[in-house]
């Protein structure tokens, strides 16, 4: 079983949370900051969930502190919705992915298990320079890196069609992203494409791919 640590200062969300998961994970939880980090060095956790807001210490200063300490371990930060922003500073800090308030039971069980199936891609021979498997680390990301290697040129609505996104909002961060990783840019008319690097993120996906 993996260990998870939900950091939560909201009691009832806290325990809602374990009460999700414990029967497939070893679940720890704590009301702050402070207290989950305290956690961590007694112990290593798969993954951390954190809120981003909290008393004490807050969860980017977590996510900061964790990367910083225990780079293995995968962070999904927990956020208010609407707040997409906090999200990519997240993702660029480190964080593998995030989830909004109010969110969906199976909604957390999918995040989750696909942090973890990221985790086990990242143990890949490095052909994938590091500073970007976090570009591809994501099945939206991949699917979009691919697409736009096929087809060259796409406006956003062909890119929402064509992977099937019925949620703007999701695709527009997801994008948001690949270009904060230089890997996909806009022209003057707002079409997305692979720049240089994403080209080039391409081929050694290939080969990743094709070694598989």
């Amino acid at each position: 079983m993996k260990d998870i640590l939900v950091i939560e200062d909201d009691e009832k969300m806290r325990n809602g949370l374990v009460e999700i998961l414990k029967d497939e994970y070893h679940i720890e939880s704590a009301e702050n900051g402070q207290s989950g980090l305290d956690k961590l060095k007694k112990k290593d956790f798969d993954i951390v969930l954190t809120d981003l807001i909290m008393p004490v210490m807050g969860g980017m200063e977590v996510l900061r502190e964790i990367k910083h300490t225990k780079p293995k371990t995968s962070v999904i930060i927990i956020t208010a919705f609407g707040t997409i922003e906090n999200a990519v500073d997240a993702i660029k800090v480190g964080a593998s992915d995030y989830i909004t308030k109010p969110f969906k039971i199976d909604e957390i069980q999918t995040k989750i298990r696909k942090v973890l199936a990221e985790a086990e891609f990242e143990k890949v021979p490095q052909l994938l320079d590091s500073d970007v498997i976090k570009a591809i680390s994501n099945p939206i990301r991949k699917n979009t890196l691919k697409l736009l290697d096929k087809s060259g040129k796409l406006k956003f609505t062909e890119i929402k069609n064509a992977l099937k996104i019925d949620d703007a909002t999701k695709l527009s961060f997801h994008l948001r992203i690949l270009k904060s990783y230089d890997v996909i840019e806009q022209d003057s008319d707002k079409i997305y494409m692979l720049t240089p690097s994403g080209k080039k993120l391409m081929e050694n996906l290939k080969r990743v791919d094709g070694a598989a």
